[in-house]
């Protein structure tokens, strides 16, 4: 039975409660139904890197914030119900609810594993293997959550003794849209192929110098995210590992963590998590990585002290709008971050992104369909592309509306109230997302939130 829980208010209407009762009744041992907002007790979650620095801020404002949403200890039950995440990658969280998984011990339920985060949203395949957990194969139980949207920053460190400048970017490098593709696809393999805007290295002998790419070692979020966007500046296919795929192809599932093959020279990370990359970038000369804005800002290896423009190691620039064609071609680039590449937090860049949803229109109609296709826009040739930064997009949680088709795996009533109470204060404008701005991520479009807030409301047991 699928409750939702309006009934978090201490409202149950009388025909829930009757049909409530009898279940209660039929199953022996079963958790009270007339649970109300704040009473569900401690839960886990886990997933995205991308999230972590989000699910730090949400998880301190439930239980401190006055927002009608939160469990501060002044609504619903009065109590306090903690929530805990661990930052792990999109490709375990996905894993630890069934989808792609092959060993039955990787696969967990319950409290400590109420919520899964993920950057990558699960396509039908994923979908379906993880519906095969609950008890009966139901359909629609599923909600894939949007909760904030997160820019997808690639930085560089430079070859030793090397410095850079460009026109758009003083101190540092900008990417067009074919130079980015160019570089991760392996036809640019040299630092003085890089021209855009004026991009210039000191002293010129670095120009011969190899970019070193760095990828994450795990199935990632940030590595679908990251080619999504390389399929919407080119739709062909490339050699690789796993046959002639495009970037699409290539951007989920299992061939996520594969590369082209004329990538030469590709180092991926042996730890999960963008500070990882991070670090593997920093350690390496000449190499280029790609991870979320707010993780990579707390690092502080790209940004701050000796780091940023000027320096060696900095994050780059990206087109986001062409005006005009050949030699009169002119692009404009935006910066991933409102403050650009300094040490203190801002937000990422994103509010005004445009994004589409492949052939169908965006944003898609609800959460128990299909985000997996939603990306950023590419207009035609000579148009505007982007208002603000262009590689952006949304990180989800992932979440049931009945929460009882699992309970022979150990998830429980109380899970499910604390699960709908949390995603329900992260969804708000006054809560959980109005706590985003000034930690590097931004808002979730209106015609988003909308969705969220009408999905959200139906998580139950």
């Amino acid at each position: 039975m699928n409750v939702p829980f309006a009934r978090r208010l201490g409202i149950v209407p009388a025909c829930i409660i009757g049909v409530a009762s009898a279940a209660t009744l039929a199953a022996p041992g079963a958790a009270d139904a007339a649970l109300q907002q704040c009473s569900g007790g401690a839960i886990g979650g886990q997933g995205a890197a991308v999230e972590k620095v989000a699910q730090g801020v949400w998880s301190t404002g439930f239980n401190t914030s006055s927002d009608k949403l939160a469990c501060s200890g002044k609504q619903g039950s009065k109590q306090t119900p903690a929530v805990t995440y661990t930052s792990t990658s999109s490709g375990a969280g996905l894993r630890s609810w069934g989808a792609e998984t092959k060993s039955e011990s990787e696969i967990r339920f319950g409290p400590t594993n109420a919520f899964v985060a993920t950057a990558e949203a699960p396509n039908s395949t994923q979908q379906g293997e993880i519906l095969k957990e609950e008890s009966v194969d139901t359909e629609e139980t599923l909600l894939t959550v949007p909760v904030a949207q997160f820019a997808l920053t690639v930085y560089v460190n430079l070859p030793s003794g090397c410095t850079a400048t460009s026109t758009a970017a003083p101190g540092r490098l900008v990417l067009n849209d074919a130079t980015l593709e160019g570089i991760w696809a392996g036809t640019i393999k040299e630092w003085g192929a890089i021209k855009d805007d004026g991009d210039t290295l000191t002293p010129s002998s670095c120009d011969s110098d190899t970019i070193t790419p760095v990828a994450r070692g795990e199935k990632a979020g940030t590595t679908n995210v990251l080619k999504k966007y390389l399929g919407l500046i080119y739709t062909g296919t490339l050699e690789s590992s796993s046959g002639s795929l495009t970037w699409d192809q290539l951007s989920e599932g299992k061939p996520n963590t594969v590369w082209p093959t004329a990538l030469t020279g590709l180092v991926k990370t042996t730890v999960e998590g963008d500070a990882a990359e991070a670090e593997k970038v920093a350690s390496i000369p000449g190499s280029i990585g790609y991870s979320n804005l707010a993780e990579l800002r707390e690092t502080s290896l790209f940004s701050g002290a000796g780091n940023g423009a000027g320096s060696a190691r900095f994050w780059v620039e990206l087109e986001n709008s062409a005006k005009g064609s050949g030699s009169k071609q002119k692009f404009t680039y935006a910066d991933p971050a409102t403050n650009g590449d300094v040490t203190a937090a801002g937000s990422a860049n994103c509010a005004k992104t445009a994004y589409t949803n492949g052939e169908n229109p965006f944003p898609p109609p609800d959460l128990a369909g299909l985000w997996n296709q939603v990306t950023t826009s590419v207009p035609g040739p000579g148009e505007v592309k982007e208002k603000d930064y262009p590689l952006c997009n949304f990180t989800y949680v992932l979440a049931f509306t009945k929460y009882s088709l699992l309970a022979a795996k150990g998830a429980t009533e109380g899970e499910a109230e604390s699960v709908e109470n949390y995603l329900s204060f992260v969804a708000d404008k006054k809560g959980g997302q109005a706590e985003l701005a000034g930690n590097d991520y931004a808002a979730l479009p209106k015609a988003v939130d909308t969705i969220v807030a009408r999905g959200t409301a139906t998580i139950g047991f």
